[in-house]
């Protein structure tokens, strides 16, 4: 009972449909047996192509009763032929239902081939009933250009998608409904329709440049689903100014209807595909990123562990030498025995201050206990600057206070005492401007007045590229320009010289 209450109210609800689409097309073409091609063949082929061929009866059904009754209505058979366009039909349909899957993209590829097979199927029927053979695909092609990707949109947003079940827990959470569009898209609507219909006949030219608008404008924002939307505004504002038309004319609205419907779905179909690759790319940059966090810490992790490591064994190691050392001056006061232990313990020292330092570099432990703007600031004080006669200026900018990703402070850290011992090691310079700028992003920007080098030239060691290579892991950007020293002819004055480094992070 269930299936026979379904069976009929489906044949109601699409012979209703189905007539509906007849009226439409019989206004704008003016020939009824041509309309039956143009959106209602159109609606039962969408319709049969989404769905199982178990349901194909009811549209079927629908369809033979409107053609029935518009026969008996005008008191002729000349409608009667069409129902063996539409036997023909669901054998085609039948045969390539079984490959109408997978990718949007290919889908409405097949849609295509069925659009276009079957018009020149029922254009060579008709045209042994006299119908003009060109003008019959023309108006076949357009009516499934318009209807089938309707429908496939309808079937996937009915069945295809996940709904969630209303229940009392949704009465609180209003429903937001997007105002905004709808309002949009009928302007655009109701424009259209004022444009075809009171625009001068010099203007014509126009009024397409103007239908092409709201295609634009729905791709870009949901790809061919809403270039297709575009596309069905366009031909109801078409429609609806069409009062009087010649063959000639109707046979370009067609075309014109084929036209946009075409090119607004490959417009839609790149805009989509392009977003998807930005998309798929936002994700594996993310993805990279995590990565990138999880190797820096791990890195510095195992760096922390080696440092505790070497601290406490070296340490134990060289207080146990430097305590015999001692014992053994105790033991044997003869000035060879003595100058030995001095010497030992001496070179014990020399160790550990050696490691010491090693150990700073592999895991410097001031990070953990001062600010990053003094641990910068105590850098210029061990590299010795002030000895050398070289004057720093260094400059902190943290308006807002902001704190930064553990991560980040080793990581600016090592670019900055890099950067400095390069200065040290070959710069020459006598003048240094350190910036740290810390808002939405951290810029370390240093600049020194020393003799320079040819950045194009190899550069022996692993300092500079160890720094490309640690600001690229983490995305930022690597700006390194130098001037070498070139004397003028007249040996008073000279060039610029120098070297320019500004290292861009971004925030965690």
């Amino acid at each position: 009972m269930s299936n026979l209450f379904t069976l009929i109210y489906s044949w109601f609800l699409i012979t209703c449909t189905y007539f509906c689409l007849w009226g439409v097309s019989d206004y704008l073409l003016h020939d009824a047996r041509l309309a039956f091609l143009f959106l209602p063949f159109a609606l039962r082929l969408g319709l049969c192509l989404h769905l199982r061929p178990s349901l194909w009866f009811a549209p079927l059904l629908a369809e033979i009763s409107v053609v029935l009754f518009v026969s008996l209505a005008e008191q002729t058979h000349d409608y009667l032929p069409l129902l063996l366009l539409s036997a023909v039909s669901f054998p085609v349909v039948l045969l390539l239902q079984p490959y109408y899957q997978g990718k949007q993209g290919f889908k409405l590829l097949l849609q295509g081939i069925l659009a276009l097979s079957l018009s020149l199927l029922n254009a060579l029927v008709l045209f042994c009933l006299d119908a003009p053979f060109a003008y019959s695909i023309l108006v076949s092609f357009t009516g499934a250009l318009l209807l089938l990707p309707m429908c496939y949109l309808l079937q996937d947003f009915l069945f295809a998608r996940q709904w969630i079940p209303l229940t009392a827990r949704f009465i609180h959470h209003p429903i937001a409904l997007r105002s905004k569009h709808i309002v949009v898209y009928t302007l655009l609507l109701i424009l259209n329709i004022l444009i075809q219909t009171y625009l001068p006949h010099q203007f014509n030219r126009f009024s397409l440049f103007f239908l092409a608008i709201p295609i634009i404008l729905l791709a870009y924002y949901y790809g061919w689903q809403g270039a297709l939307l575009g596309s069905l505004i366009n031909s109801v504002a078409l429609m609806a100014s069409t009062q009087h038309f010649s063959h000639l004319a109707l046979s370009d609205l067609l075309l014109s209807l084929c036209a946009q419907t075409i090119t607004g779905i490959f417009l839609g179909l790149a805009i989509q595909h392009q977003r998807e690759l930005n998309q798929h790319l936002g994700m594996e940059l993310t993805r990279n990123r995590a990565l990138t966090h999880q190797l820096i810490s791990s890195e510095e992790t195992i760096r922390k562990e080696l440092a505790r490591e070497l601290h406490d064994q070296i340490g134990q190691n060289i207080t146990a030498i430097r305590t015999q050392a001692s014992i053994l001056k105790r033991l044997n006061p003869a000035a060879q025995e003595q100058q030995s232990a001095n010497r030992i313990e001496q070179l014990s020292l020399n160790i550990y201050d050696s490691v010491r330092g090693l150990l700073n570099r592999l895991r410097p432990r001031v990070l953990d206990d001062l600010p990053l703007q003094q641990v910068l600031q105590n850098v210029l004080d061990e590299l010795g600057f002030a000895q050398q006669q070289i004057h720093c200026q260094f400059e902190w900018h943290n308006p807002q206070q902001l704190a930064l990703d553990p991560l980040l402070d080793i990581t600016l850290y090592r670019l900055y005492q890099e950067a400095l011992n390069n200065i040290i090691k070959h710069a020459q310079a006598t003048e240094i401007h350190i910036s740290v700028q810390i808002g939405q992003q951290i810029i370390l920007s240093i600049q020194d007045n020393g003799k320079g080098f040819d950045i194009n030239q190899p550069v022996a060691g692993l300092g500079l590229r160890g720094m490309q290579e640690r600001v690229a892991l983490i995305g930022g950007t690597f700006q390194l320009r130098s001037q070498m020293a070139q004397a003028s002819t007249d040996s008073v004055s000279s060039s610029p010289q120098g070297t320019s480094l500004v290292i861009t992070l971004p925030r965690f």
